[in-house]
């Protein structure tokens, strides 16, 4: 003899009688097949992002190294200035330093 069937059963098996087997498949082989794109892609991902990292490790080191090179340049131009108003200080024998000195037949026309 059966025991008897449960509402949850009953439930459950005309649910399953309302799925279409072959509907269900195709579902499964879309994700599938979606899982795989979606792997590839992330793999590509990975590999651009390692490329990215390692091509942000030279830059940084050249635009630290460009970067000590410009403070380096902008110091040493500060003593020669220092040292040029220093030897025109007090003599006042310099000319002022306002552009570059041109004869006037050089000189840019009007």
């Amino acid at each position: 003899m059966d025991p008897p069937a449960s509402a949850s059963r009953v439930f459950c098996s005309r649910i399953l009688s309302m799925v279409n087997v072959d509907d269900v498949n195709a579902i499964i082989l879309a994700q599938k097949n979606m899982l795989d794109r979606f792997e590839k892609t992330n793999e590509m991902l990975v590999n651009f992002n390692n490329l990215s990292n390692a091509r942000l490790q030279q830059m940084s080191e050249r635009f630290l190294h460009h970067t000590r090179t410009l403070t380096e340049m902008k110091r040493d131009l500060d003593s020669i200035f220092r040292r040029i108003r220093y030897i025109c200080g007090p003599t006042g024998l310099c000319l002022p330093l306002r552009g570059p000195v041109l004869p006037p037949s050089v000189g840019p026309s009007t």
